[in-house]
């Protein structure tokens, strides 16, 4: 079932899935692209987890308007239809959350490649 609240883990699924089968039909080398899947995947990761954070502490700051989107990247991941039908504090938190989990575990997985990358060169 769609969760919205998991709309950027389905975007970066969707993403990650195309370039992997995009680079391994072209280089025929799963290793190679893996490694350049996941650099793509964390560079717009990181992108995402500033644009959010940045949504996330500008809705800290009192405002009598009430919450709203501070950027284009943030609302093109969180959206008006997908979430709920209002903005919360929590919520901008929420996807802050996922993220800067998703960024984390996308460098874990960059540094375990690079690694496997530095022993595979001096075998």
């Amino acid at each position: 079932m769609f969760n919205p609240e998991l709309y950027f883990y389905y975007i970066l699924l969707i993403i990650f899935s195309t370039f992997t089968y995009l680079f391994y039909r072209r280089t025929k080398d799963l290793f190679k692209t893996l490694l350049i899947t996941i650099t793509v995947l964390f560079f717009v990761s990181v992108v995402c987890s500033i644009s959010l954070a940045l949504n996330y502490y500008q809705s800290l700051k009192p405002s009598t308007e009430g919450v709203g989107i501070s950027n284009v990247v943030a609302y093109w991941l969180i959206g008006e239809d997908a979430w709920a039908p209002v903005w919360t504090i929590q919520l901008f938190k929420k996807a802050y959350s996922i993220s800067l989990w998703i960024t984390l575990i996308l460098f874990g997985f960059l540094i375990i490649l690079l690694f496997m990358k530095k022993t595979k060169r001096k075998m």
